[in-house]
């Protein structure tokens, strides 16, 4: 006999004795009427029923639940200011941080170039990362970082603003829009030893408009959030875990594009 639905789900049933369908107890309401349980076998009511539905009678919705969800985002995104002192919300592992106006500047771009190409000959300084797509300034090829004052004025900017401890830095250069960066976890991803004192990423922009794009690991979903002059973009542990992240090439490049930069910092801050 079948179950009476009546009786599952309100609990009673106006029939009472002589209803035609079986007054069943202990049948989960959820299973029942959805099809499945978020308690899955830790359940303390049967799973042994479920509501059979007339698909030429049911009426489409637009809504697939309305039972609340608490779970965690795969990725939250929050906006900071730079009229702050320091970031002043808790930093969570999920987190990608924008910060837009921290870097007030105008041509800091022009600026690093100058001042990182005064150091040396470029062969000494430049290589390509990985041997391809853009370059970035050798850490081991001189002292180039002690003589550019405004790099190391943008390191301890953005250290001081997110209460980082800094373990390494990198300064790349996106020559002209045809560079890029491929999808790639940081390194603290994958290296046990450096995930201990590295689960942040922060990184800032100068010179013309590229995207950070971050592509889940698993499903391949991407989102992508432009980077303007000076903008700051951070994540936490979680999303280098969990997504990876690039800069995509620009599919229809404009001749007006002057490069961009990007300094990358590494390190540890208290995150929730």
């Amino acid at each position: 006999m079948k179950p009476c639905k009546f009786y599952i789900i309100k609990g009673s049933c106006k029939d009472g004795d002589k209803c035609k369908y079986s007054h069943i107890d202990n049948v989960c309401k959820h299973y029942f009427t959805k099809g499945f349980c978020k308690h899955n076998e830790n359940c303390k009511f049967s799973h042994d029923y479920k509501l059979e539905i007339d698909n030429k009678k049911r009426t489409k919705k637009n809504t697939e639940s309305f039972e609340p969800d608490h779970s965690e985002p795969d990725l939250r995104v929050m906006i900071a200011s730079g009229k702050d002192e320091f970031y002043n919300k808790d930093h969570q592992e999920n987190d990608v941080v924008i910060l837009p106006n921290l870097f007030d500047e105008s041509d800091l771009y022009s600026k690093l170039i100058e001042e990182v190409n005064k150091t040396g000959k470029l062969d000494d300084i430049w290589k390509m990362w990985h041997g391809d797509t853009h370059y970035i300034a050798d850490d081991k090829r001189g002292n180039w970082k002690e003589e550019c004052p405004t790099f190391i004025m943008i390191v301890d900017k953005l250290a001081k603003y997110f209460k980082m401890d800094v373990k390494a830095t990198r300064f790349n250069w996106y020559r002209d829009p045809y560079e890029w960066k491929p999808y790639h976890h940081d390194a603290a991803a994958v290296d046990p030893k450096k995930a201990k004192s590295q689960n942040l990423t922060v990184g800032v922009s100068f010179g013309s408009t590229r995207d950070i794009s971050f592509q889940h690991a698993k499903t391949r979903t991407t989102i992508s959030i432009p980077q303007p002059d000076g903008m700051v973009y951070t994540f936490g542990k979680k999303v280098n875990i969990d997504w990876r992240h690039g800069i995509p090439q620009i599919k229809n490049p404009q001749d007006d594009d002057k490069g961009r930069i990007s300094i990358i910092l590494w390190g540890k801050n208290e995150q929730v």
